[in-house]
């Protein structure tokens, strides 16, 4: 388990643990979570990654970042784990 302070640090993180899946948010420092995001799925595409965003809208670009799932922040921590788990079973 990880976690990082920024987008760079997402990505170095990533990169040095390489886990199942990665949980990140939209608007960091430094690099935002969109292009920490294409890095990680460009690097290391057998990464899952679900992006927390503020606003549903952004959703189509989340996804075009190569994100597997968005979620809207402050949704019911059911939800966040039903993303993780369904990332998880794209793999089997």
């Amino acid at each position: 388990m990880g976690e990082a302070a920024n987008g760079r640090e997402a990505v170095h993180r990533a990169s040095e643990i390489q886990p199942d899946a990665v949980l990140m948010d939209d608007r960091m420092p430094e690099m935002d979570g969109l292009a920490a995001t294409r890095l990680i799925k460009d690097r290391l595409p057998g990464i899952k990654v679900v992006v927390l965003t503020m606003d549903a809208a952004y959703g189509a670009d989340v996804l075009a970042a190569g994100a597997d799932a968005f979620l809207v922040k402050g949704c019911p921590a059911e939800e966040l784990l039903a993303a993780i788990l369904d990332c998880q079973e794209g793999e089997r």
